[in-house]
């Protein structure tokens, strides 16, 4: 059989005193239309006083807006409910003075037009949910930015990775500018379309050493952080004065590496504060899927360049003719050919060796490109070079081989040169600036007191 005890209200208030949280009792003070104006302490415990830094005598008798200065003013809005409509309220709340996270709450007692708050500290687990919630975004973010790297090709991987990150990090720009040895390379951007207009240019990095400044801040490190880019006046007047100020007031940097060796450079620009994302964390990762895409980039685009060009001239090479040829064959454009092959070559090589021979090969080289855009030049064999432009005016093009054959001082080229107004028959006309060619040739030979027909 249970036994009915009669609680007396010094038992319930000695219970309240020993909960292990803050808690007081209020009545309610309502103006004559029933509007909460205030409430009156009937009891408080020892860590509610603790935790307003008032004693228990001090408050209890007194009014909450009276004696509370850190108060919250959800409390007047919530004891109605507890007091009046006889509801349980839970809360959260954040309070600036304490840089606490409390948890409270609001609980009818007694009678109409009274309640009590029980304050419960939750500050370390909120701080838990902010860290879960902090390492989820940023997992979500590095993971969103590699499958996009690794499911695209690279250009069009790196531009849709880096505006996602421009988005996340609420950027004025993200992009990633490549180090080769030191000096400026290609560069990968996202741009914010409204806020992203007037930042720095590819001439502002050529003209100023950021790539030497960055190092500086990074000692060593991977990652550079700066919230106000007034602190870089410590470490360059000239670029904050000249390039960011007015302009960038935050940035980001983090190093794309293979080994030990700086490849390039991942940097953001004017990133919002308080992100509720590890941006170290981030920004380290994302690096680091993007120096591997480069680096697999760089080597396929040097491994499709050398199948197409000639290593030591730096012209396309046979098989890149062909493709030219089987491209403007079907344009019925207007096109120049001119054909050029190195007097003397041979004898050079027999009696000075390869290494000088080559010289006058790349000599020779440079002598034609000068002239013709390299683009439009070729090394087809030890010795012969083919140069194709299409769409060119027959008179610009003549005159440009006349150019060519002023530079000849040395009688080091031969030179056939031909132009017609469509392209459909270019094998033919190659054939005949061929023979051009060789008969200048000739004519060096017949001219020479070297007898050698070498061709």
């Amino acid at each position: 059989m249970i036994e009915n005890i009669d609680y007396s209200a010094n038992d319930i208030l000695h219970m309240l005193k020993e909960l292990p949280d803050a808690c007081c009792l209020f009545e309610v003070l309502t103006d004559p239309f029933g509007t909460v104006k205030d409430m009156q302490f009937l009891f408080v415990n020892e860590k509610y006083a603790s935790l307003v830094n008032k004693p228990s005598a001090e408050l209890i008798g007194s009014t909450y807006y009276n004696t509370v200065a850190n108060r919250d003013e959800d409390w007047i809005r919530l004891s109605y409910q507890a007091a009046f409509m006889r509801q349980s309220v839970i809360n959260r709340t954040y309070n600036t003075q304490f840089n606490k996270w409390f948890e409270f709450w609001a609980v009818p007692v007694y009678k109409k037009g009274f309640c009590a708050f029980i304050i419960h500290d939750v500050t370390a687990e909120k701080r838990k949910e902010e860290s879960r919630e902090i390492i989820s975004n940023s997992n979500n973010v590095i993971i969103e930015c590699a499958k996009l790297l690794s499911a695209n090709d690279f250009k069009k991987g790196i531009k849709e990775a880096l505006k996602t990150l421009g988005n996340v990090l609420k950027a004025d720009r993200v992009y990633v500018v490549e180090s080769n040895h030191g000096d400026v390379g290609e560069i990968y951007e996202w741009i914010d379309k409204k806020s992203g207009r007037g930042l720095p240019t590819k001439k502002d990095f050529e003209t100023n050493d950021f790539f030497a400044m960055w190092n500086r801040q990074l000692m060593g490190g991977n990652i550079i952080v700066v919230e106000d880019t007034k602190e870089i006046i410590n470490y360059n007047k000239d670029v904050y004065d000249d390039v960011l100020s007015g302009t960038i007031s935050s940035y980001l940097v983090a190093t794309l590496n293979d080994k030990k060796d700086i490849i390039g450079y991942l940097i953001v620009d004017n990133f919002a504060l308080n992100l509720d994302i590890n941006i170290r964390e981030v920004m380290e990762s994302v690096a680091i899927f993007i120096s591997e895409e480069l680096k697999n980039y760089t080597l396929t685009k040097g491994m499709m360049y050398m199948s197409t060009h000639d290593v030591l001239t730096d012209f396309g090479n046979r098989h890149s003719l062909n493709s030219t040829i089987h491209l403007i064959e079907g344009m019925d454009t207007s096109v120049g050919i001119c054909f050029i092959d190195i007097n003397g070559l041979k004898q050079v090589n027999d009696t000075k060796g390869h290494e000088v021979g080559d010289e006058l090969i790349v000599e020779v080289a440079n002598t034609a490109a000068s002239v013709f855009k390299r683009k439009y030049c070729y090394r087809i064999g030890g010795d012969e070079f083919v140069i194709i432009i299409p769409q060119i005016d027959s008179n610009y093009f003549y005159k440009q081989t006349e150019k060519l054959r002023a530079k000849n001082k040395k009688n080091t080229m031969a030179i056939g040169a031909m132009w017609q107004d469509n392209s459909q028959n270019i094998i033919e006309l190659i054939n005949s600036a061929d023979k051009l060619m060789y008969n200048d040739k000739a004519s060096y030979y017949s001219n020479s007191n070297d007898r050698r027909h070498e061709k």
